[in-house]
């Protein structure tokens, strides 16, 4: 999806994905790169005066996406395996942990389908492998975002594939326990960071950057993580990325004690809370670029009403603009309407 192509705003199609950010007169973005267009956003395009965008080149829609699901399927397998197998010999399958990488990193143009499908191809059955996989790719859209040489990117993967290896050392009634974990439970729980770290650090094949991603993906920059307490620099720059990505998709999945929760709740999480716990320039980059792919996608709101996002205010990421039968809702001015489920 990376050809882009120069159009005029009136010759846009609905469904045309923006390939750059979009500014006004005075240099403050109006509409972020990944937008999909759609008629509120040509509207908008043309109130600020821009009249000519770059977009990217139309692919073949249901062929990208039956092979992203394939290979998305197919890489679960694989992970499943090559984790097992970690497990089960003592040892990394290398090659194969190199491999997968490679299928994931070549899908880095595809952001769209990866943001967009990811939670549709979930398997619910299959969690923590899923997850793996999950990071995996947001992992590397967020270093692809943040400009990585490609080198780093596919490591930053393979530290996203491998960086829950050690809950394979956690008992699965303390795993899948649908209710809250008892204090001794939930410092085994704590553990897993180390003990994945253990079960590589004398692995050769894998790198160090690569084993302090999975050991400290769970240390936050206030050093109230673990399992070290590290804090701010001290934490290694995979690990800093890999714990966004986690929280993102464990926030917006289904888990056995836990429900998910609207990408709404995790953006808004991201910016009050997580400012004093994560790495806020990560923070930034990784919503400045994943926000305008939930353009398009459909909601359901607390009034039970259902509607589309039609625009997502680059300044105000949590005021959306909702379509509602034409009626469109600005949530910077309906205070007591609120999202609760999101389907793309």
């Amino acid at each position: 999806m990376e050809n882009r192509i120069n159009v005029e705003v009136r010759t846009c199609k609905t469904g045309d994905i923006l390939a750059e950010d979009v500014y006004n007169c005075n240099n403050l973005k109006i509409i972020g790169k990944n937008t999909v267009i759609n008629p509120f956003i040509k509207n908008k395009l043309v109130q600020f005066g821009v009249y000519n965008i770059k977009i990217y080149h139309a692919n073949d829609e249901d062929e990208k996406y039956n092979e992203f699901k394939n290979e998305y399927k197919d890489t679960i397998l694989k992970i499943k395996k090559l984790i097992l197998g970690i497990f089960s010999e003592g040892n990394v399958d290398a090659e194969e942990l190199i491999n997968s990488a490679e299928v994931i990193y070549s899908k880095i143009f595809e952001a769209d389908y990866i943001i967009k499908y990811i939670n549709e191809l979930r398997n619910g059955d299959e969690y923590t492998f899923t997850h793996s996989v999950n990071v995996a790719f947001y992992s590397m859209l967020t270093g692809k975002w943040m400009k990585l040489p490609e080198e780093n990117i596919k490591e930053l993967i393979q530290a996203g594939i491998l960086h829950d290896i050690g809950k394979l050392k956690i008992e699965d009634k303390i795993l899948n326990k649908p209710g809250k974990l008892t204090d001794e439970e939930f410092t085994e729980m704590k553990n897993h960071a180390a003990y994945g770290y253990d079960m590589l650090k004398n692995n050769e094949d894998i790198n160090d950057e690569i084993k302090k991603g999975i050991l400290m993906h769970h240390e936050r920059v206030d050093g109230t993580g673990y399992p070290t307490g590290a804090k701010g620099n001290e934490i290694n720059l995979y690990a800093k990325i890999i714990a966004i990505a986690d929280t993102y998709d464990a926030m917006t999945s289904n888990r056995v004690y836990k429900g998910k929760v609207t990408p709404f709740d995790s953006f808004k999480m991201f910016l009050t809370s997580g400012i004093r716990i994560y790495d806020i320039s990560i923070i930034n980059v990784f919503l400045n670029n994943i926000v305008p792919f939930y353009i398009g996608a459909n909601v359901k709101l607390n009034d039970d009403r259902r509607g589309k996002i039609v625009y997502i205010p680059p300044y105000d990421i949590l005021s959306p603009v909702i379509n509602i039968n034409n009626e469109y809702l600005d949530f910077s001015k309906k205070k007591d309407l609120s999202i609760i489920d999101v389907v793309m």
